[in-house]
């Protein structure tokens, strides 16, 4: 699914029939004094630096729903807009434990190693999305320094270091009747060329993973690469479509950014194409081995992702195809699956059920499947897109949501044992009820960009992405209340990080054990999130031996990083 369409036609309506459930919204907490946390600078850096540099200033939201209202809170991200519901807020005694809570982390037991947070870029100039906003400019625009300070926002204040590209409208006609002659006559670089920019750009400010997908399902630009009157790819057309992406991985190496992943299409078993689904298992399998060799025969060194499929279940049956293979297995580099199923769409169900350590029954089988297979062939495990895609029903607030968010990040990190988790946008128009990009973009009527502040998703994602750096091994972490969910890390630099979910109604006092934790931290420092309140500094927690006692908010995610 495209960043910049955010969800197909088909893929809405399927989402709109299933929103059938719902939870109460809680109530709204008192507003503390806001911090400033640091952004990171490097492998070294920490939670609770106080000067963080390319600190960006933003304006908050006009945009949100009737029965929400802004609240700005300044963080080092800039000037978060976190609405909420307008509701007395409870005095400060709410925040009182009003239970305790076993925390427990032991180093001796090590999962897999963590390569990052991401989403998705969609190039800064072009028209306007009139799928999201129907009033949308008709052309949408940056200034070079609003890029240069919108990168620095993603990858050094948020601590990104991946992103998915999109390379687009590069041959809307077939450049010739011969596969294997490529004319560069035919094709338009214009939009790539912005990709291919953002990439090279980004990289000095922190990006590590960057990696294409493609989409020749998306309206007549690569109509010629498909069946007639379908989203399906013509089995005719095998050749061409490697072609297509082949010229596009080209393109990237001439531009000074080799991708190190590519994927062969975006979602390739959505079955929305006339009873078809959009690549064939058969045919992928072809893709795969066809795309490989012409890959490394231009001297390409790029591999390739299986298969970013819409559903886990049906990327166990890709993978397992390719996987199975040997002329196609030497090809692939990483597992990646987006999480449309097991009602990760739906953050009533989320809230009922992973909440409280009860993940969908549905979502376990497919992905220790995918972590079988990814064990026997040495390959990390992607999660590399998810959203709510269409408005949520207003008894949610955009906090709620987004603790719902949280709980499934924490499902894949646990029970799919995922590498990466990638958010479906870094920036987009604010949606009020959907709430999916990091970066929340406002356009003056001539289509260039007034202002542009970190959303609260930016900002809970960053509280995990600033803590958990590329590198980081999870180790095993557990909990006395199946309501407050643990999960933790030791990073490259020895580290531990610990981020816990308070998912009940009221605060906890919790204590918190390490074992097997080498070097045991002398000071813990801890950055806090709730409704009406983000990123909210807990300064040093001392350490009583192996032992920490932390306070955690109700309805919150706390982060603590040793030192």
């Amino acid at each position: 699914m495209k960043a910049n369409t955010i969800c197909s036609i088909s893929k809405l309506l399927v989402l709109l029939c299933g929103l059938l459930l719902a939870c109460a919204n809680p109530t709204a907490l008192p507003t503390p004094a806001a911090v400033t946390l640091a952004p990171r600078t490097s492998s070294a850096t920490s939670e609770g630096q106080t000067t963080p540099p390319h600190v960006v200033a933003t304006s908050t939201s006009a945009h949100t729903p009737p029965t929400h209202t802004p609240v700005a809170h300044a963080t080092a991200y800039g000037t978060v807009a976190t609405p909420f519901p307008a509701t007395p807020f409870p005095p400060p005694a709410a925040f009182t434990p009003t239970a305790n809570v076993s925390l427990r982390v032991d180093g001796a037991t090590r999962y897999q190693t963590f390569s990052g947070f991401g989403a998705t870029f969609a190039p800064f100039n072009r028209p306007g999305n009139k799928l999201d906003d129907p009033n949308a400019p008709a052309f949408v625009s940056v200034t070079d320094a609003q890029r240069d300070a919108l990168i620095q926002i993603w990858f050094r204040e948020l601590g990104l270091t991946r992103t998915r590209l999109f390379p687009d409208s590069y041959e809307p006609v077939n450049d010739n009747a011969d596969p294997f002659d490529m004319n560069p006559a035919g094709y338009d670089w214009s939009m790539v060329n912005q990709v291919t920019d953002f990439a090279r750009l980004a990289r000095s400010a922190g990006l590590q993973t960057y990696w294409a997908s493609f989409s020749m399902d998306l309206g007549d630009k690569q109509a010629w690469l498909r069946l007639p009157d379908s989203c399906s790819l013509d089995p005719q057309k095998l050749d061409e479509d490697v072609e297509w992406v082949l010229a596009a991985a080209l393109r990237f190496r001439e531009q000074g950014v080799e991708l190190p992943y590519l994927t062969v299409n975006n979602e390739p078993d959505l079955p929305e194409c006339k009873n078809r689904v959009k690549i064939e298992l058969a045919d992928y399998l072809t893709l795969v081995k066809r795309l490989g060799a012409r890959m490394r025969d231009a001297g390409l060194q790029t591999k390739l992702v299986i298969s970013d499929g819409w559903l886990p279940e049906n990327v166990v049956r890709y993978a397992q195809a390719v996987l199975a293979d040997p002329d196609a297995r030497q090809y692939v580099g990483a597992l990646a699956y987006h999480a449309y199923a097991d009602g990760y769409d739906d953050p009533g169900r989320i809230l009922e059920n992973s909440a409280a350590s009860k993940p969908p029954h549905t979502a376990l089988q497919p992905r220790a499947q995918i972590r079988e297979l990814a064990a026997r062939y040495n390959l990390p495990i992607w999660m590399t897109e998810i959203c709510y895609c269409a408005p949520r029903s207003h008894e949610f607030s955009e906090f709620e949501l987004l603790r719902a968010r949280l709980n499934h990040l924490h499902d894949e990190l646990t029970i799919g044992n995922v590498a990466a988790f990638d958010a479906i946008n870094l920036y987009n128009i604010r949606r009020p009820g959907v709430y999916d990009e990091l970066i929340e973009v406002f356009y003056r009527p001539d289509g260039t960009i007034e202002r542009y502040p970190v959303s609260t998703y930016g900002a809970l994602l960053g509280q995990y992405a600033r803590a958990i750096l590329p590198g980081a091994v999870r180790v095993q972490a557990e909990s006395s209340d199946p309501r407050v969910r643990i999960v933790a890390f030791q990073r490259p630099d020895g580290k531990p990080v610990v981020v816990v979910l308070n998912n009940n109604s009221f605060a906890v006092q919790a204590t918190l054990n390490f074992a097997n934790v080498n070097p045991l931290p002398r000071v813990l420092v801890g950055v806090t999130s709730r409704e009406g309140a983000i990123g909210e500094s807990l300064g040093e927690i001392a350490l009583d031996g192996a032992n920490a006692a932390v306070i955690l908010p109700p309805r919150s995610v706390t982060t603590l990083v040793g030192e």
